[in-house]
Parts: structure tokens; C-alpha cells; sequence
């Protein structure tokens, strides 16, 4: 494959139909424009009963004359055609457009219920715009083959298993309050709704029975409910500083109120253990691949939306444990935070994100060669 020369600002087309192999393209293409900022890209499915986040397109299969205004207004230079059916009539529009075209693990198996003469002809041609294809095992190169694509575009890559961009943090600041905290045992309540403020609060109160030292950094989803929460915490007695004020969590500090999202990173790398926030409740809630990744045990309820591919390959693997209501949280914290148990399940949870980055990124390298950008150039 060899590198094409750019002088525009490229556009990569990634479609996908599950909310799996969204996620983890979406990680290939954050990857990728970090390597090159000009890089821009769009998620798109097909499948409008799954639910996904709002920064993806749903083409209608069925439309192809929208599928194709949408490509002519879009002009993507790349599609990164992932884990679909080539045989949807929306994969057809690449070769009425001349997209370039990267398959990923692309499913092939209704290709080869059509009649000899078809997949000679019709087949092949819906394929020319394919360069290179991932496929997870030898039986798919050969049916790739026997579709008209060559041997020397076709690799076995194995499974595309969504990991995460980790946010990062003000490593000084990291150090700092991590010598402050020293010795004490800090959970972290990220993205929590106004309902479910009382519920972490009451859990934190009764975990504390027993760690008397215990640290709560709280992360509320609405800023607005800043003032309610003080006045429970000032109800309760807790020792109470914010972000906002104080800065940082001192030794004295009971509840910390991070206030914003923008420091993120930093409270979940001082964190063994990590609440879900809205899992007990709306289902909108924050994505584990972050937690595990640095370094934090989860804990969530049962309400996990469409990031449950996630929740489950974290909770499958000894990362993750889920609360089957909102009376388990105190108890789960307290089993958790036993210091073996988090470093178990801090373990696995690293073993799970670290498991897909070979092919991640070896799926950034080979975008960016075909564009012509970052370090193959």
C-alpha cells in the first residue's frame, strides 16, 4: 500500500453496525487524527433501532439515492467499512463513488448465497474499490479470494476490540495530591445525576463506619446541583472542598467535588475504585474502558445503555462488579476497596484494554499510510 500524496484536508467514512465496533473504530480514527490533527472523519450506521451516541449518522439501508447525495455531499477520501455486510446496497455506493475502501472483519456470508455467475460478475465489481482487508481467520481469505480480491491485500488481523483514549492529567499535580492522600482509600463518583447524589452520599457515610479515612471524589453530571449537595454534606457533617475553591483534597477532606469534567484523568488515576454514574438510574452513563485503563476497579448498576459491550468484557474479566440495586452500592464499595481486591480487578481491567491495541494499531498505521499521512509519509 503505497503512501498517496494529500494536499486537502482528508475525510475518513467509517460505518459500522453495532455499537461495539463503533466504539472501537471510533478509538482507530481518534488515534489516528492525533497521529495527524488535518484528519477528519464520520461515523455512520445502517441501524437506527440500536441506539448510539449523537455523533454518529444513520444511513437508511434501503435509500441508496439518500446514501448516495450523503456520500456526494460528504466526499469522503477513505471508508473504513467495519464488522457490516458488503453486500448492503450502501456498500455498493463505494464503487459508484470510487471510495477507497478498507475492509475490517466485513461479513461476506450473504455474497456466497447468490449464483456462481453472479459473485463472478456482480460481486467482484462491488468489491474493486477494495485495497486491503482484515479478515479474523484463513477461511475468510479464501472467500475473500474466491470474490476476485488478491492474497497480498488480504491479512488476518484478528478481532477489533474497542480499548480507550485515556485522558490525561497534570502529571505535577498527580504527585502532589497523591502524597497528600497517602495511605487513604479514595473512590471516585463520576458523572452522577441529581438522583442518585443522596444515594452515593448515604453509601459514602456508611463505608466510612469502617474506613474511617476514606476519600469521596464526587463528579455530578448537572453543575446546578452543586448547593444541594454542599447542604447535605453540611447536614451530615462532612468535610467538604470542590475544585472550584479549594483547588484540591487535603488531608481533612471528606467529599471532594470535582465540578467539572475537564479533570477527569486526574481523579481516576488517584482512584482504586470507580462509581458508574446514571447506572442506577437513566442508563446515560460514562464509558469503564476509562476507568480501567488507568487504573481504577468499577462498580455500576444495572443500567448500562448502550455501552453494555463494554461493561461486560470488563465485567466477564474480573474488572467490574454490578450492584443489582441502589441499597448494594455501600456494600459493594466496601467489599471492593479491600486493597487486594483492587488491585485484582485493577489487573484484569488493564489486561482487557490492553488486549485490542496491537490491532488498533495496526489499523491506524495502515489508515494513515493510504492517506498519506502522519509518520509513513
Amino acid at each position: 500500500m503505497t503512501p498517496e500524496a494529500r494536499t486537502d484536508r482528508p475525510l475518513i467514512w467509517a460505518h459500522a453496525n453495532t455499537p461495539a465496533a463503533i466504539d472501537a473504530i471510533r478509538e482507530v480514527l481518534m488515534r489516528a487524527q492525533l497521529s495527524d490533527p488535518t484528519l477528519s472523519y464520520v461515523l455512520t450506521t445502517s441501524d437506527s433501532a440500536v441506539t448510539f451516541a449523537p455523533d454518529v449518522v444513520v444511513l437508511d439501508e434501503a435509500d441508496a439515492e439518500a446514501g448516495l447525495a450523503w456520500l456526494s455531499e460528504n466526499s469522503p477520501d477513505l471508508c473504513l467499512w467495519v464488522q457490516a455486510s458488503v453486500a448492503s446496497a450502501l456498500f455498493g455506493l463505494n464503487h459508484r463513488r470510487s471510495i477507497p475502501t478498507l475492509l475490517i472483519n466485513a461479513e461476506t456470508r450473504l455474497l456466497w448465497s447468490r449464483t456462481w455467475l453472479w459473485r463472478k460478475t456482480i460481486a467482484r465489481q462491488t468489491l474493486k474499490p477494495v485495497f486491503y482487508a482484515f479478515v479474523t481467520s484463513r477461511e475468510s481469505t479464501g472467500s475473500l479470494r474466491n470474490l476476485g480480491l488478491p492474497a497480498r491485500n488480504i491479512e488476518v488481523l484478528g478481532p477489533l476490540l474497542g480499548g480507550v483514549l485515556a485522558p490525561g492529567c497534570d502529571e505535577g499535580e498527580r504527585d502532589r495530591v497523591g502524597e497528600i492522600l497517602a495511605g487513604r482509600p479514595v473512590w471516585f463518583a463520576h458523572r452522577v445525576p441529581h438522583q442518585e447524589m443522596r444515594v452515593v452520599i448515604d453509601a459514602f457515610m456508611q463505608v466510612q463506619r469502617k474506613a474511617h479515612r476514606m476519600l469521596l471524589i464526587l463528579d455530578l453530571l448537572d453543575p446546578a446541583g452543586t448547593e444541594d449537595c454542599r447542604a447535605l454534606c453540611a447536614e451530615l457533617g462532612l468535610t467538604t472542598h470542590a475544585r472550584a475553591e479549594e483547588g484540591e483534597p487535603d488531608s481533612r477532606t471528606q467529599v471532594f467535588l470535582a465540578e467539572t469534567g475537564e479533570d477527569t484523568g486526574l481523579w481516576y488515576r488517584l482512584a482504586a475504585l470507580a462509581y458508574m454514574g446514571g447506572s442506577l438510574t437513566s442508563g446515560d452513563v460514562p464509558n469503564p474502558m476509562v476507568a480501567a485503563a488507568l487504573g481504577s476497579a468499577v462498580v455500576h448498576g444495572p443500567e448500562i445503555g448502550r455501552k453494555q459491550h463494554a461493561y461486560d468484557r470488563l465485567r466477564e474479566a474480573g474488572a467490574a462488579q454490578p450492584l443489582a440495586t441502589a441499597q448494594d452500592l455501600s456494600r459493594r464499595v466496601a467489599a471492593v476497596m479491600e486493597p487486594d481486591q483492587c488491585a485484582e480487578m485493577a489487573a484484569a481491567g488493564w489486561e482487557v484494554v490492553s488486549e485490542g491495541a496491537e490491532v488498533t494499531d495496526k489499523l491506524v498505521e495502515v489508515t494513515l499510510q493510504k492517506l498519506g499521512l502522519g509518520e509513513t509519509q
